[in-house]
């Protein structure tokens, strides 16, 4: 095989590089692009099916007059976890206990169930059929709890908008639940009140929990 000339030589060491970063610019077009990252879904479970705590939990005692359990909790995934008390309790995930008691949890970010003692019957319905998280972690570290029922205020510009969350700074608010599903992660609006009025921003969910039973 005959040499190349000198100068079309010079040509082919430089066309080689140029024509690999092409081809490694276009293998990495044809790439797709990472996927979004989702909101991670978790289930605490702090109660066993026998109604006995699960290890590591504290249980602290109240009594509270007339306190009954008439309703399915709404941020369950199991059955036989229901909504108990009233909306100054914050009692909305309980699990029949030993000697006509519940175990409550109110803060699922707490190692901690409340024992109380009910009124009537526990019947212990079905899990509902579409559960709220009972607690969320926003992207940016806010921790947002369920709203309980109580008064609160509207949304300047929104009137439709509910209060579904609040958080450690602010309060979500929005249509039914609050949380925007159809989006990864998911999209809530927390609202802000200030000296000059309300602030509305965009937050992404980083975690939802849920509450459930332990084996």
């Amino acid at each position: 095989m005959r040499p190349l000339p000198r100068l079309a030589l010079a040509a082919a060491l430089i066309a080689a590089p140029i024509a690999l970063l092409l081809a490694l610019a276009t293998a990495a077009a044809a790439s797709p692009a990472p996927a979004a990252a989702h909101t991670r879904i978790a289930v605490v479970r702090p109660v066993h099916a026998n109604g006995r705590p699960v290890a590591g939990y504290t249980v602290k005692h109240e009594s509270i007059p007339g306190f009954t359990c008439l309703d399915a909790s709404t941020v369950a995934v199991d059955r036989n976890i229901d909504f108990c008390g009233f909306s100054a309790t914050y009692t909305m995930a309980c699990w029949k206990s030993t000697k006509h008691t519940v175990l409550c949890l109110r803060d699922p970010w707490s190692k901690t169930l409340v024992r109380i003692r009910y009124s009537g019957k526990f019947v212990g319905h079905a899990a509902v059929r579409h559960p709220v998280p009972q607690a969320l972690r926003l992207k940016n570290g806010n921790h947002c709890s369920v709203r309980d029922g109580g008064a609160w205020g509207s949304v300047t510009g929104h009137p439709s908008w509910n209060g579904a969350y609040s958080c450690d700074q602010g309060s979500i608010y929005g249509p039914n639940d609050g949380i925007n599903e159809h989006v990864q992660p998911w999209l809530v609006h927390v609202v802000i009140d200030g000296p000059s009025g309300q602030h509305v921003t965009n937050h992404r969910v980083a975690k939802a929990i849920f509450a459930g039973t332990a084996s």
